[in-house]
């Protein structure tokens, strides 16, 4: 079973897919699947960013793990925490399990921890 271990591979693969089916779990505690994309095709044109700033997407991914998504059938955005994604499936029905590695965020959490 093929898997993804960090927000960045996850936005690789959902950049060359045309649209992917999440699954994952609401701050709320509820399971969601979600149809999401980010090809601008899909995306309705007053929807679309007007521009896109590379630095703070990475940023918020590197602190957070928050990934921002378009929702295709809300025809919203969306933010998801990278965490909280079980799996993802392709167009080309391929399913993707989500590994989240330890690091960064253990390592922020034990920091917190000890102060």
């Amino acid at each position: 079973m093929p898997e993804i271990t960090s927000a960045i591979d996850f936005l690789r693969k959902l950049r060359v897919e045309d649209f992917v089916t999440i699954k994952f779990l609401k701050q709320d505690g509820s399971i969601r699947l979600m149809k999401c994309s980010l090809n601008f095709n899909r995306i309705p044109i007053e929807y679309r960013p007007k521009k896109v700033d590379l630095a703070q997407i990475l940023k918020l991914i590197d602190e957070n793990g928050i990934l921002h998504v378009f929702d295709l059938e809300k025809e919203a955005w969306r933010s998801v925490p990278f965490d909280r994604v079980e799996w993802m499936k392709t167009s080309r029905n391929v399913t993707y399990f989500i590994k989240v590695k330890e690091g960064k965020d253990k390592e922020k959490e034990k920091a917190k921890g000890e102060k």
